[in-house]
């Protein structure tokens, strides 16, 4: 790169398209920050909204088509998805390009899906950086076996849904995966061709607040009140919400000094669906003896009145199956929550126990309800740990350094077209 592609890549103005099926998910902030910094930013997501342009940043809608094959325990329904998914997003693309003359220099899409397997049929000469999230596979890299054994469906089922991923390979001009964890589970040859970069996190958003109380129209507690969270996008194994519930029913025999809030849809936004009208909180609730008066119970809440529970939160329990991490694990670190986590791996590449978190066996609920404890009894060495929460996500995760340094890599994959 000569001396003055820097300057010449500065003066211009970046155009740049992130691609999803259903939302800006976890490109909103950085789409939004390099809007700030003067780039020309477009999201493009599935579904019947209508275009809009909000403090710089427009949004594009692609109409979903419906799947040629219904059946969705049909294995075949993974590729017809995929197909179906690249059809609709590239209808929206290549009107953008040839009736409006859209050409931008970057696209970021989120991979799996199949949104982004025609981006560079349309602009060739565009950089794409493939968004990877997970590889479906149970296979340890590093033994060459599998973790645990599977039926041949599961097994022709990950690989159905590992096609189109693999296919982004050929495509991208850098792959990127948020956390080490997610990396670790792509086949080796492909994992040589990631980049592990952080989503980053606001944490001027995303920052402890000590007079928070939760004073909501649905929920009112006292200040003084010891308060247990929980909070996901589903109520499912994947994410530990029946395990919780186990330990949060022995935690209310033990003492009565506490409420637990809980955010998360009734549903299963992971994992095998169930039957209509049957969820895994009515199964609990069959299940379990529960005190319900002291059980605050609301679907995904606006971003505003989600901190401010959390930052009122006495502890934090998130649990997962090994999978991807929810954002509300290093948003609630950075909004300096004691957290209860699960022992997976991909919690503990955040949480050290007795570090800056507490962690715990999700399946113990004698563990969950003695260390939901230990926090409430002693918080000065709980404020320690979430003090060293909050740091930890600044030292690694703090969107201020994060996105100068994504955007650095995209000029600079710019820079490249332009050699």
């Amino acid at each position: 790169m000569t001396d003055e592609a820097p300057a010449r890549i500065n003066a211009a103005r970046p155009k740049i398209l992130f691609l999803h099926l259903s939302s800006p998910a976890q490109f909103e902030f950085l789409g939004k920050w390099l809007a700030r910094q003067g780039w020309d930013v477009t999201f493009a997501h599935g579904g019947d909204g209508v275009d809009t342009e909000e403090d710089g940043v427009r949004t594009r809608w692609f109409r979903l088509r419906e799947t040629v094959i219904k059946n969705r325990n049909d294995v075949r329904h993974i590729l017809d998805y995929a197909a179906t998914n690249c059809i609709s997003a590239s209808d929206l693309l290549y009107r953008m390009h040839y009736a409006e003359g859209y050409v931008p220099d970057l696209v970021m899409a989120h991979v799996g899906w199949g949104v982004g397997l025609c981006v560079k049929d349309v602009w060739p000469e565009c950089k794409y950086i493939a968004y990877h999230e997970w590889y479906y596979t149970k296979r340890n890299w590093a033994t060459g076996k599998d973790e645990a054994p599977r039926p041949g469906l599961a097994m022709v089922s990950d690989r159905m849904r590992n096609l189109p991923i693999a296919g982004e390979f050929d495509l991208a001009d850098a792959n990127w995966c948020p956390t080490e964890f997610q990396a670790s589970r792509f086949p080796p040859v492909l994992r040589r061709q990631m980049t592990v970069i952080s989503d980053g996190v606001d944490c001027r958003l995303h920052a402890p607040d000590p007079d928070a109380r939760i004073d909501l129209d649905w929920v009112r507690l006292p200040k003084d009140r010891h308060i247990v969270t929980y909070a996901t996008r589903g109520m499912e194994p994947l994410r530990g919400f029946p395990q919780f519930l186990r330990g949060l029913e022995l935690l209310q025999q033990q003492r009565d000094d506490f409420d637990a809030v809980i955010i998360a849809n009734n549903s299963v936004a992971y994992g095998d669906s169930l039957p209509d009208g049957d969820s895994w909180w009515l199964r609990m609730v069959d299940d379990l003896d529960l005190d319900h008066r002291r059980i605050h119970m609301n679907a995904m809440l606006p971003r505003e009145e989600y901190t401010r529970i959390l930052q009122a939160s006495s502890a934090h329990v998130y649990f997962t199956e090994p999978f991807v991490t929810s954002w509300s694990l290093s948003e609630s670190m950075a909004l300096g929550c004691l957290i209860i986590a699960s022992n997976t791996a991909p919690v503990t590449e955040l949480i050290e126990d007795m570090e800056n978190g507490i962690i715990v066996d999700m399946d113990d609920p004698e563990e969950i309800a003695e260390m939901v404890s230990w926090a409430f009894d002693h918080p000065q060495e709980a404020a320690q740990l979430c003090n060293r929460a909050r740091q930890f996500i600044l030292d690694h995760h703090n969107a201020e350094h994060v996105f100068p340094a994504k955007e650095a890599v995209l000029r600079q994959l710019i820079a490249e077209t332009d050699r």
